[in-house]
């Protein structure tokens, strides 16, 4: 995308050159208000009586009114031939966004707190949401995505999309602060394939431009996919879900968040083999969070990996404003004529 930039017009009035020049006329008014104020050659009566029996006596300031308004025609008219004019200013954004599917685990074992910041304890779903708010809205650690499309998709035995892909971050945030853990006992698995492939189905087809004149453009298609544990249910394996993102050309980076599942009094390794794979095969990367600042520094690499841009291209639009000159110079022009032909005409 070619970067337009056309300089900011501070001023309220433009005169363009070479037509500013004009306006030295207006250094010719004084000479002229003085020329119509000379005195007119009059004709001398020895007894005006007979003359003011059939006149009404008028001020001497009113006959003013005439020069005052041919003068202001005239500086009208010089002011419209030097064709002012006020810059109409508009812009349009252009942006370059990622449309991203968020893939989040809500089976039972997100329960577990071994995630929890120092200060206070927390379930692996609890911190899961709050780096992922900072991700989509931003703070200091994350600068935030306002230009991508951002969906997600939760899933335990059975994918569920519960927020299509949108720029309304909002209502998406809305949506993942009701995501909870899933407690139902018969749905307590972690179908992994199945989740991959849906958040493919979602973003195989996206437009890669909207708005008109193109202003959105989609640079790539990308799938965050976050679990705690192992594929254990589903139709489709991991591996296949993971061709198949590769097939559409969708980036798909995998997480692998806490330190493992409990069995007692010790934690047991999760075997991130799938994850590993999927990644490879997609084009991403795998990446384990042990805890809340890891996964923090996890995002902050995708961030970095997955970079968006915005463009501001500014137009400038120059409106004539001669013709409330020229209207105003016409009618004093009027006015004049009908006066100096009516109630102030002299004889001769």
């Amino acid at each position: 995308m070619t970067h337009v930039h056309l300089p900011l017009t501070p001023s309220w009035l433009l005169w363009p050159l070479p037509w500013v020049w004009a306006l030295l006329l207006l250094l010719a008014l004084p000479a002229l208000w003085l020329l119509w104020r000379r005195r007119r050659p009059a004709i001398l009566y020895s007894d005006l009586k007979s003359l003011r029996a059939v006149t009404t006596p008028w001020p001497r300031r009113i006959y003013l009114t005439l020069p005052i308004l041919r003068t202001v025609a005239l500086g009208c008219l010089v002011v419209a031939a030097a064709r002012p004019q006020r810059p109409d200013e508009s812009s349009q954004i252009y942006a370059q966004g990622i449309a991203i599917e968020m893939v989040v685990d809500r089976s039972s074992s997100m329960s577990d707190n071994d995630l929890s910041p120092p200060d206070r304890e927390m379930t692996r779903l609890d911190v899961v949401k709050d780096v992922f708010y900072r991700f989509v809205a931003g703070d200091g650690t994350l600068p935030g995505r306002p230009n991508d499309l951002i969906g997600m998709i939760r899933f335990a035995l059975y994918p569920d999309s519960v927020c299509p892909l949108t720029l309304d971050h909002h209502a998406l945030l809305d949506i993942l602060s009701e995501t909870y853990i899933n407690r139902r006992p018969d749905e307590d698995m972690t179908a992994i394939g199945d989740a991959l492939a849906l958040a493919v189905e979602r973003l195989k087809d996206v437009k890669r431009t909207s708005g008109s004149g193109q202003q959105y453009t989609i640079t790539s298609r990308v799938i965050i996919l976050l679990t705690d544990g192992e594929n254990n249910a589903g139709i489709i394996t991991p591996q296949q879900a993971g061709e198949l993102a590769a097939t559409y050309g969708i980036k798909v980076y995998t997480i692998l968040a806490g330190t493992g599942r409990r069995t007692g009094l010790f934690r047991e390794p999760v075997d991130d083999r799938d994850l590993r794979r999927i990644a490879e095969v997609a084009g991403g990367q795998h990446f384990r969070a042990g805890d809340r600042e890891a996964l923090i520094r996890i995002y902050q690499e995708i961030d970095r990996l997955e970079r968006t841009k915005t463009e501001e291209r500014r137009f400038v639009r120059m409106g004539e404003l001669a013709r409330p000159w020229l209207l105003t110079a016409f009618a004093c022009l009027c006015v004049q004529m009908f006066l100096d032909a009516t109630r102030l005409r002299k004889i001769p």
